[in-house]
């Protein structure tokens, strides 16, 4: 059952309790119904999903960061002025930068680096909603974890391939 059938569940028993108590005991039931009505409005105003989203929030949070490794993994590969990067991109890997590079892994990677991007691009301002439920966070962790997943897969297949590749991939 999801939290709105909990929801609905949880009024709906709280509404005939008040119709009992307000038939079986009149006016004393009618401030008895008040006082519950009261608790449970506390109750359901105090989120007690809070620390299960913290946690998620959290999970999320580190899985997005396994992504942005990736990308800072990738952004290091192009950028790095270091020797051992600049011989990785130039004498080993040089399909990977070439943007016209037709190896289906290679497109493979790059097609996943630009999801991932966008996908982080948009995942604080869905993960620190207000109205979030549990369970949207929860599809949020697989999705994010599923992503991390596949980022790094491709990331190292596509390293793979462009080095089998080699210098003269355009032959």
């Amino acid at each position: 059952m999801d939290s709105t059938g909990r929801h609905m569940l949880a009024v709906t028993l709280a509404v005939v309790a008040a119709v009992a108590l307000i038939v079986t005991l009149k006016l004393p039931g009618l401030f008895i119904a008040l006082l519950v009505a009261g608790a449970m409005w506390l109750f359901a105003s105090a989120r007690p999903d809070a620390s299960e989203h913290a946690a998620l929030r959290t999970s999320i949070n580190l899985s997005a960061d396994d992504i942005r490794d990736v990308i800072a993994e990738f952004d290091a590969f192009c950028n790095s002025q270091n020797t051992d990067a600049i011989a990785d991109r130039t004498l080993h890997r040089p399909a990977l930068l070439d943007l016209d590079c037709t190896d289906p892994t290679i497109e493979a990677f790059r097609y996943e680096l630009n999801g991932a991007k966008r996908f982080l691009s948009r995942l604080d301002i869905r993960v620190y909603r207000t109205d979030i439920e549990t369970d949207e966070l929860e599809s949020l962790l697989r999705v994010t974890d599923d992503r991390a997943t596949e980022l790094r897969e491709t990331w190292l297949a596509a390293r793979r391939a462009a080095l089998s590749l080699g210098t003269h991939y355009k032959d």
